[in-house]
């Protein structure tokens, strides 16, 4: 079937056409329902007393059988009259379109739907506010405290309110929940909402803000006051809804996720780092993390990991026995290897949470990486944790790949410690003297004095650095990357000693006479390394005393300096495959999910605009007088257009064929051996010629 001539000319005016039909006749009037005057059949900003006219007009059509209204109908104009009626609710509708009680107004079309007689219709059917009610409010803003006179360091969230809303009044709980939670992550506060509409009168502030009612929340993003850069929230009115929108999409702040017992081991453990400490909030309530604690998990994610998990009677005896857990809410410290949890029952205070995590963040054999290898003293371009006049301090490392062997090895280095502590946990030594054997003590006097660390190395990550310290037989099972089963971690200690005043004075002279020492001075150890492997038996005792004999022999004896350069350390990569969400605070309009609802919004405020139709109506008629136009107009005649295309094209063909004659030398007159003599020719003359 051939489509007609007049579509296939002109479907484009007709698709602009049918759009702006569609736009007027549909899009339109679903946008912008009949007002509350036109039910009363009165214009746009009628009086008060026009209104009571009105309903009082209509009611008395009521009174006769013909003009009795149907149910339905006579709702309608009695929730209109009940509205424009009472002049706070008038100045808000007139104002900023507010009609936040439509859901009465569908309640009680549902509950007398079945109802015939419209007198059996209870009334008045709102519960009309007063002037003088006022709700909870707090922190108010006027409209000069939010331009200049709040922290603009920080985000801000706004509450748009109004004292006539039931809906605010509804919310003020919330709202005060939801400020708490915020406290000291984000500033909050309440404006009322004609100082709000004149703040941003100026701004061209969409009026669909006010669409849904109030109360209405809007954030801004630190450094930022304005509409240009605002966030409106447009999810459901709950605490966690509220708090979880501004942590995420306002902050940045990452999620900390729920985990089961059965999902806990292989989709939070396997995926955290093995460095990591690892958080656990129990909640009995299955409630987002607070703000604080995801902010705290931002802050410490290169040291710890989180995470949720709600308590239930039936997991109880699991979390007893796992992590003596008794009850929710708790809050769980796990160190890895042979350490117990700290637990601690209850719901912790802000100070409390912070002074734990700061306290327990490194596990108790600290790793030796790039950020802690000058606080642990283990960096020949750092200094001792003794400070900077000590001139022979140690590190005792233990150099491994990330297995169960490495577990176990740091246990027994991590017990060697607490053995030099003369009683466990302490990291010192109140008096050397305890110490029965006289065979430890160079290596608890060490100690107490911060002259000795134990460290743990990941021989997988700083391959490098392991190699540097270990000879390629010893570093077999322990550095580098596995090439089976076969792992043996390695305890070793380093020996640093740093110059005297005297040699570093010394030294910089030289460096000044030859510029190549110089270069090689720039960059190099602060101090030397000497290197002892251990390889006795895995008992703290043997190790301990192997530490003293190391020291002693270290403190006493005159040993060289040594200026070989230690491979830099290697940067560890921070795991946060346990948190979703932003790492960083985002600005307005950031992140994929806001983009999209701010698109969609757009859209939403586009297909409002009564201009729309117009302009397409308008599309059509300019693309179908342009097709008419173009096809009215006299074109020049066809026989000569054809011969002057086809000149045209001989030319160009012409053209073409001299310059590649020109390229390869030849003319049109065709070549014979007689038509030039060659250059070097030569006329050889026959025996009988008469020049003889």
């Amino acid at each position: 079937m051939s489509i007609p001539f007049f579509l296939k000319k002109y479907w484009i005016p007709l698709l602009f056409f049918a759009a702006g039909l569609f736009f007027q006749l549909v899009v339109l009037p679903s946008s912008y329902p009949p007002t509350h005057y036109e039910v009363l059949k009165l214009g746009r900003n009628a009086s008060v007393e026009e209104v009571t006219k009105a309903y009082e007009q209509l009611s008395q059509n009521w009174l006769s059988k013909s003009g009795r209204p149907t149910v339905a109908d006579f709702i309608k104009i009695r929730y209109a009259f009940e509205l424009l009626s009472n002049p706070l609710l008038k100045k808000y509708y007139d104002q900023f379109g507010f009609d936040e009680q439509q859901d009465v107004l569908v309640s009680i079309k549902e509950q007398y739907r079945n109802e015939e007689d419209y007198t059996k219709v209870k009334l008045p059917l709102l519960n009309t506010p007063s002037s003088d009610s006022a709700i909870d409010a707090f922190n108010i803003l006027t409209r000069e405290e939010l331009m200049s006179g709040t922290d603009k360091e920080k985000p801000l969230l706004v509450q748009v309110y109004s004292n006539w809303s039931p809906r605010c009044a509804q919310f003020s709980d919330s709202w005060k929940r939801i400020a708490s939670l915020l406290d000291g992550v984000a500033d909050t506060g309440m404006i009322e909402v004609s100082d709000f509409a004149a703040y941003d009168a100026d701004k061209n502030f969409p009026k669909q803000l006010y669409h849904a009612g109030l109360p209405a929340l809007v954030a801004y993003p630190p450094s930022c006051r304005s509409s240009d850069c605002s966030m409106r929230y447009q999810g459901e009115l709950s605490v966690d809804a509220v708090v979880d929108w501004t942590s995420t999409y306002v902050l940045g702040l990452p999620r900390i996720l729920y985990y089961s017992k059965e999902t806990l081991m292989s989709k939070f453990f396997a995926n955290v780092a093995y460095n990591k400490v690892k958080i656990l909030f129990f909640s009995s309530t299955g409630e987002r993390a607070a703000p604080y604690l995801r902010q705290l998990a931002l802050k410490y994610s290169d040291y710890a990991a989180f995470a949720n998990i709600l308590w239930t009677e039936e997991d109880s005896q699991f979390w007893w026995n796992s992590l003596k857990v008794e009850s929710g809410p708790a809050f769980v410290i796990l160190k890895g290897g042979a350490v117990d949890p700290v637990v601690y029952h209850g719901l912790p205070s802000r100070s409390e949470v912070v002074k734990l995590i700061e306290e327990h963040r490194r596990q108790e054999l600290p790793q030796l990486r790039s950020d802690t290898a000058t606080q642990l003293g283990c960096d020949a371009k750092g200094h001792s944790r003794a400070g900077f006049d000590t001139l022979v301090w140690y590190c005792v490392i233990v150099a491994g790949r990330p297995s169960s062997e490495l577990t176990k090895m740091r246990e027994f280095v991590r017990s060697t410690r607490e053995k030099l502590t003369g009683y466990s946990g302490a990291d010192q030594i109140e008096n050397p003297g305890l110490v029965n054997d006289a065979a430890i003590t160079p290596a608890a006097v060490a100690f107490k004095d911060n002259r000795l660390t134990f460290a743990w190395l990941d021989g997988d990550v700083q391959k490098k650095l392991c190699l540097f310290y270990l000879n390629p037989e010893d570093a077999e099972g322990a550095c580098g990357p596995r090439y089976g089963d076969y792992e043996l971690p390695r305890v070793f200690i380093v020996r640093f000693q740093r110059r005297t005043k005297e040699e570093e004075e010394n030294l910089k002279k030289r460096t000044k006479q030859s510029a190549m020492q110089s270069l090689l001075q720039e960059g190099g150890n602060s101090a030397s390394q000497l290197v002892a492997k251990y390889n006795g038996t895995q008992e703290a005792d043997e190790v301990v005393k192997w530490i003293s004999q190391i020291i002693k022999d270290g403190d006493t004896q005159t040993i060289p300096f040594f200026d070989q350069k230690a491979p830099d350390f290697e940067p560890e990569e921070s795991n946060r495959a346990w948190a979703s969400g932003t790492r960083i605070v985002r600005s307005a309009g950031s992140g994929l999910v806001q983009k999209m609802k701010s698109v969609i919004s757009l859209v939403s405020d586009f297909a409002r605009g009564p201009w729309v139709g117009p302009a397409l109506f308008l599309c059509a008629c300019i693309t179908y007088g342009w097709i008419s136009l173009k096809s009215t107009t006299p074109s020049s005649q066809p026989t000569n257009s054809g011969q002057g295309n086809t000149r045209r094209e001989n030319d160009k063909k012409a053209k073409k064929t001299e310059r590649k004659k020109a390229k390869s030398g030849s003319t049109d007159k065709p070549v014979s051996i007689t038509d030039e003599e060659p250059k070097d020719a030569v006329n050889l003359l026959s025996s009988g010629s008469d020049s003889e």
